[in-house]
């Protein structure tokens, strides 16, 4: 019984190494294999950040969790007062499957959704109204909590940012309103979905 008993936990303890998923893990340009933990998928992004004119490039690589990376490729954009970051994405679960890198995108021009905007960098966060760019199709109004701390963020998103299983995992707690019309987002009766959103704060955050 005990040699049976030793026998099976070793064979799964063989194959549960052999299954788990390996990822590529970059920042920028440095970059290593890991091994991911169950239920984990491998997404690579290519961002383009531009704030008050300037424009920064940004490539992640690393491990998320299955269910907030759908597999295949997106296109996220979100816009606030003074800033628009855009990035190509791609989800896979196969080793080693983000070892390419993709193209960074490019600042898409205005369409025609206006959004109330407010950048919380700023402090005082006044109200203002921007112009939405490219696929960006939603305002949205976001409380952000980080520990003892919430700040308020309005502006224009893309819609896939509004859904949580397409958010790559998330550490921080975001309570994040969209809405499908001009000036929607400065009133209170848009739709809530609390999001957790590792994209807002990995790929979306100031650069």
């Amino acid at each position: 019984m005990k040699l049976i008993l030793s026998v099976t936990i070793i064979s799964w303890t063989l194959f549960s190494t052999a299954a788990a998923l390996q990822c590529q893990q970059c920042s920028n340009q440095a970059c290593s294999t890991t091994t991911c933990g169950t239920d984990s998928a491998c997404v690579t992004l290519s961002t383009l950040y531009t704030t008050s004119g300037a424009s920064n490039q940004n490539i992640l690589k690393a491990c998320v969790a299955a269910s907030t990376c759908p597999i295949g490729s997106q296109t996220f954009s979100q816009s606030n007062s003074n800033s628009n970051k855009i990035s190509n994405a791609t989800c896979c679960n196969t080793d080693n499957c983000n070892s390419n890198t993709l193209n960074y995108p490019t600042l898409q021009p205005n369409n025609n959704l206006q959004c109330y905007a407010c950048d919380p960098a700023n402090g005082n966060c006044a109200t203002t109204t921007i112009q939405c760019r490219g696929l960006e199709d939603r305002c949205f109004r976001a409380k952000v909590t980080v520990g003892s701390n919430t700040t308020l963020s309005l502006g224009c998103t893309s819609v896939n940012l509004c859904t949580p299983a397409s958010t790559f995992g998330i550490s921080a707690n975001v309570n994040m309103t969209c809405c499908g019309n001009s000036l929607c987002n400065a009133a209170s009766t848009t739709a809530t979905t609390s999001l957790y959103l590792l994209l807002g704060l990995l790929v979306f955050s100031s650069y």
